[in-house]
């Protein structure tokens, strides 16, 4: 299984980051992902060549979502 520098993150109004889920290379179709609190929020990012070299442990300990531009960055 390899991973696509594609993840799904899951963060709070404030930009912390809940859940991060890597997309895998090779799927076909739609991926869907959904908070189960309403007040969280779901944004696809393509990482770059660094974040995507890091664990998704990593990305959601060294990383938050800027909520204006809606990127991910580092804390």
């Amino acid at each position: 299984m390899e991973l696509s520098s594609k993840a799904f993150i899951i963060h709070d109004a404030s930009g912390k980051i809940i859940s991060v889920r890597r997309a895998v290379t090779g799927i076909i179709g739609k991926v869907g992902v959904k908070p189960t609190v309403p007040e969280h929020s779901v944004l696809e990012v393509e990482l770059d060549h660094h974040q995507a070299a890091m664990s998704v442990a990593d990305l959601h300990k060294s990383h938050k979502i800027d909520i204006t531009s809606k990127r991910l960055v580092k804390k």
